[in-house]
């Protein structure tokens, strides 16, 4: 609801056009209407705005959620104009890069814009910040979204639709309305449901076909129905899995919103891709709903300062990890991999012995000259909140017998934050880590959080009767990096040739057999299992027959594996790990709490 009358006005006002005009105004909302120009590779957006008379300014945010990072989305706003109820134009000046603004009459005014929407394989994407401008001071009210499909054209949003509509959508008011993203035109559908709430998958991009639809379906699911458990179902009326599927047999990134997520895919959904998912769904708690007060309502014109972030997005990577494992999707030395991976990316940052978890995450703004990041200002909050999060879990689990873990903080912020309450206050992870830690975890918590320095990763290990060092690791190197990718794979793309494989190989040769070993398959996850499966079996110093296409023939190539070698990090058992400290990790794992 909106206000423009001033204090003194109403106190003349008789009490019936007082009543009157508060009703009026108490049911307004702000209409959006989406035409795609696919040609264009553009949207235009009308907004019908309800207006008493005086100034009214619009701005385009400068930075997304999630996003901790300026972004020029005001270059793309073109052929800005604006009429009165009587289809008079207005003029419009511009007091900043991101804002307009004009005299508004009272009545509805209409304003009517383009933005960038690039038409894709037969379907069209685009997420609100970049898209949705918001009227100055009134983002607090109702917003309806209506997207004018062409026929034969689909949609997938994570907004509730009006009733017996399939088009338009209610927001409670514009951060909701921004917040949810929308896919629409040609793209895969699919849908699963958990706990009573309907889910879609809708598969984008070029490669979208390769994606094996029962395993994402697979993915999706068990995801949603574990992180559903550990906190106790869902906080939402329906979610999208947004997914831009690209060429490559693993990995992607992501962006998390209220009720869905944007994810680069790889099209073979491999592992890493898998975590990523994992990642973007807690968000629906961890960001979302659990979160510091600076993140929300927001302030789109400048960045937020929380020292939390290492625990919003370093915590979620280290849950998305935990509960894989937890919950039966993956395995021991699997998540010993992902914790061996973080400690190497924390331990070659040296940045680390002079800027802390918080400070990583209160300064992100500062860096790229001001601009902000992703990452976290010189030191980033993703893997190094990742240990800090196994160390303050595994230190309240050692002082409390096992009866107390990290899960018990993060489910008491999630009482805190959940059905729409303000967000946590900066100390509120530490009071709560003292509260199930003890009150002399405060000082390892400063530690660990508030100090620069090495986090203390193989004292924490031993806790749980683990052992963590580097090793120096041999292998067999063919000569050659290769990936899975395009459309209808036929072998995997070499990459890269070194220097004991050029006599053999050129760059874009496409192997397809090792040694007799196919690499051929109908996916980029297929044909990523086949050569990892082929390469594995080499050995030093014995020569390897290749048969490739280069071009359009196809011929034998003959490359002899050199011995390499390469320092890792290795997590083991610990020799001395007794039935305590194993009955500890267990509860670590699979969440055995001890009465």
């Amino acid at each position: 609801m909106f206000a423009l009358v001033g204090a003194a006005w109403r106190c003349r006002a008789p009490l019936a056009i007082l009543f009157a005009l508060c009703s009026s105004l108490a049911i307004a909302e702000i209409r959006y209407t989406v035409r795609p120009m696919s040609e264009a590779g553009r949207v235009e957006v009308t907004m019908a705005i309800p207006t008493q008379q005086g100034p009214l300014t619009l701005e385009v945010p400068r930075w997304a959620p999630g996003s901790y990072r300026l972004a020029d989305y005001h270059r793309n706003i073109a052929d800005l104009k604006v009429a009165d109820s009587a289809k008079r134009d207005l003029t419009v000046s511009k007091p900043g890069d991101s804002s307009w603004r004009f005299d508004a009459p009272s009545g509805i005014v209409t304003v009517r814009y383009t933005a960038p929407c690039p038409f894709v394989a037969g379907a069209m994407h685009y997420s609100g910040p970049a898209t949705y401008l918001y009227v100055v001071g009134r983002k607090e009210e109702a917003c309806r979204l209506t997207v004018e499909l062409p026929a034969g054209w689909k949609i997938a949003v994570g907004l509730d639709a009006l009733r017996g509509s399939q088009t338009t959508f209610s927001a409670p008011d514009y951060d909701v309305l921004a917040d949810n993203p929308v896919t629409m035109g040609d793209f895969i559908e699919l849908s699963y449901r958990v706990r009573g709430k309907p889910h879609t998958i809708a598969l984008r991009g070029e490669p979208r076909a390769q994606v094996d639809r029962d395993y994402i379906l697979k993915v999706c699911r068990s995801i949603t129905e574990a992180q559903a458990d550990f906190f106790g179902g869902l906080p939402y009326n329906k979610y999208v899995w947004h997914f831009n599927v690209t060429p490559g047999q693993d990995g992607g990134g992501g962006l998390e919103h209220l009720s869905s997520t944007q994810i680069s895919l790889a099209a073979g959904v491999g592992p890493r891709s898998v975590r990523v998912c994992s990642h973007e769904f807690f968000h629906v708690w961890n960001v979302k709903r659990i979160r510091s007060k600076p993140l929300g309502p927001f302030d789109y014109q400048e960045l937020p300062k929380t020292g939390a972030l290492w625990f919003l997005e370093g915590v979620t990577d280290y849950y998305a990890d935990l509960l894989l494992l937890r919950y039966g999707w993956s395995k021991e030395p699997e998540f010993y991999e992902d914790l061996a991976g973080n400690v190497r990316g924390v331990r070659s940052n040296a940045n680390r012995m002079q800027v802390s978890p918080h400070d990583a995450s209160y300064r992100v703004g500062e860096a790229a000259n001001g601009r902000g990041n992703s990452q976290g200002y010189q030191v980033s909050y993703y893997n190094t909140g990742w240990l800090v999060g196994l160390c303050l879990d595994l230190e309240i689990r050692a002082r409390t017998g096992g009866k107390n873990s990290l899960d018990d903080v993060v489910k008491a912020l999630w009482t805190q934050c959940k059905d729409g309450k303000p967000g946590f206050a900066e100390d509120e992870i530490r009071k709560l880590c003292v509260r199930f830690g003890g009150p002399t975890l405060g000082e390892f918590y400063d530690r660990v959080v508030m100090k620069p320095g090495e986090l203390p990763v193989e004292e924490q290990l031993a806790k749980v009767g683990l052992r963590l060092d580097q090793r120096l690791e041999w292998y067999a190197d063919p000569g050659f990096d290769w990936s899975a990718f395009g459309r209808n794979q036929t072998g995997a793309r070499v990459t890269r040739v070194r220097e004991t494989a050029s006599q053999a190989l050129n760059s874009g040769d496409v192997i397809l057999a090792i040694d007799g070993e196919d690499c051929d398959g109908g996916s980029p996850g297929e044909v990523n299992r086949k050569t990892a499966a082929a390469i594995a079996k080499l050995e030093a110093g014995k020569p390897a027959k290749l048969r490739i296409r280069r071009g359009e023939q196809e011929s034998e190539v003959t490359v002899t594996p050199v011995r390499a070698s390469r320092t890792v990090w290795k997590v083991e058992e610990a020799a001395f790990g007794d039935a305590a400290l194993q009955a500890l990790r267990r509860g670590w794992f699979y969440a055995e709490k001890r009465a």
